[in-house]
């Protein structure tokens, strides 16, 4: 009776030690995966009871093991879940079958670059098509880094008689559009 105790106080005080660490892991998991944060936080803790006489002191730090252990566990949860959730099915009738349809030709919607120039100035047009189709002979120093491309080709539209203003007004409306 007397190791039942103090098995358990050991558990306990290893819980109180690692509980910062079993949390933290459940919030990186409900952060990447989402789900019922309180359930994920139950099982990750039944998980740490599950667990916690199979670690082995020379394969890994019980930190490693634990944080292992939870996300493992967690995902297996999270794909019996998902395995068990009831999926629709289908009987046929003509208005569920177009909705599919639907739902489908949106999917398999695919981005055009016409729709990226739309509404794009022209010298704005002619850098994107310049970057697609890049000049075999256009000289490139220190390598092909993004910075070096943009400086190479900053020189050979101004080469080609570009102001600089028209430049980096060409350059400050494709970097809008893309962070748009």
């Amino acid at each position: 009776m007397e190791t039942l105790t103090l098995q358990r106080e050991a558990l306990t005080e290893t819980y109180n030690d690692t509980e910062n660490l079993i949390n933290k892991t459940v919030y990186q998991f409900y952060k990447r995966y989402g789900g019922d944060f309180e359930e994920l936080q139950a099982e990750a803790n039944l998980i740490f009871i599950q667990i916690y006489n199979s670690y082995k002191k020379h394969r890994s730090r019980f930190s490693t093991w634990l944080c292992f252990c939870i996300w493992k566990g967690l995902l297996d949860c999270k794909n019996k879940l998902y395995r068990q959730t009831p999926k629709p099915i289908i009987d046929g009738n003509e208005e569920d079958i177009q909705i599919i349809e639907m739902l489908e030709d949106r999917k398999k919607h695919t981005f055009s670059s016409l729709e990226l120039f739309d509404g794009i100035g022209d010298d704005a047009e002619t850098v994107i098509r310049l970057i697609w189709n890049m000049p075999h002979d256009l000289p490139i120093k220190n390598g092909n880094h993004p910075c070096h491309i943009r400086a190479s080709l900053r020189k050979y539209l101004r080469d080609a008689g570009w102001t600089w203003r028209r430049i980096k007004e060409s350059f400050d409306e494709i970097t809008e559009l893309i962070n748009d």
